[in-house]
């Protein structure tokens, strides 16, 4: 765009050159008016056919400025120039964190969520040596009282009674007397009915009752089954007093049956009673 300057002396040319138009065209409407008027010549009126022109007169004064013409069109952008120079850096401004610019201390905000698990720090140095303590007392372990009886190939068709009697040397009157059964045991149903047996420990003549007596007992109805299957079981009594103590393994009906069915106990294998004082 033009500077205001600029377009007010485009202004004032203009209505120089307008009044110089307006002078001119005065100066022949006025020769021109000369030209045709009729003249006085000795007394009487008579028409200038051929009247020569007369010199100029004195220019009029100036008329008044006429009014701004319309703006003109806009010109064509002239060609961008080249690009100055860099500025020298302005001088460093002075800190922003002066103790008269700080706020008020806010709130403490919420934890953040736990960091990673940092790594293992350097080893440290050995510690120093404790002082010796004092020898622990010698600690006199009493030697485990434990026997197992052991038989190849009972093969005992025995259906009551009696099947292996042993004796143990129990140390002490507190302790409790354990006894186990290793073996295969076997009942085979009467035709066409049931067969039930029970198989049980006996402490020097009777079925340990307390707590409870140890035993194990086969019900079986599934007629022709000869399956001969391998059985554990064992049981803690105790009020057994130290000394010889007689054990027996025995088979007999189960409590409420008859002795129908055909029992066989340690069929071609290893039977073992374990007794442990405890």
């Amino acid at each position: 765009m033009k500077a205001h300057g600029e377009i007010d002396s485009q202004n004032l040319h203009r209505s120089n050159m307008k009044q110089r138009q307006s002078e001119v065209i005065l100066i022949l409407a006025l020769v021109v008016a000369v030209a045709s008027a009729p003249g006085d010549l000795e007394g009487g009126q008579q028409q200038c056919n051929n009247c020569c022109t007369g010199q100029p007169g004195i220019p009029g004064p100036s008329g008044a400025a006429g009014g701004p013409g319309p703006t003109g069109a806009a010109g064509t952008p002239g060609t961008p120039g080249i690009p100055g120079q860099h500025g020298q850096p302005g001088a460093k401004g002075e800190s922003g964190k002066t103790p008269s610019t700080f706020g008020l201390k806010g709130a403490v905000g919420p934890q953040g969520p736990p960091g990673e698990k940092g790594k293992d720090g350097v080893r440290g140095l050995p510690g120093a040596m404790g002082v010796k303590g004092e020898a622990a007392e010698k600690c006199v372990c009493p030697k485990r009282n434990l026997k197992e009886f052991a038989w190849v190939n009972i093969n005992s068709p025995q259906e009551s009674g009696i099947i292996k009697a042993v004796v143990f040397a129990k140390q002490q009157n507190a302790t409790l007397l354990r006894t186990a059964w290793d073996g295969n045991l076997r009942l085979v149903p009467a035709s066409g009915s049931y067969g039930c047996r029970r198989w049980y420990f006996t402490i020097n003549g009777a079925e340990c009752k307390n707590p409870a007596p140890i035993d194990a007992q086969i019900h079986e109805n599934t007629s022709g089954d000869n399956s001969h299957r391998p059985a554990h079981f064992e049981g803690l009594c105790s009020g057994i007093p130290a000394g010889a103590t007689n054990i027996t393994f025995t088979i007999g009906p189960c409590k409420g049956y008859d002795m129908r069915g055909d029992a066989a106990t340690g069929w071609s294998s290893t039977s073992r009673i374990i007794v442990e004082e405890i």
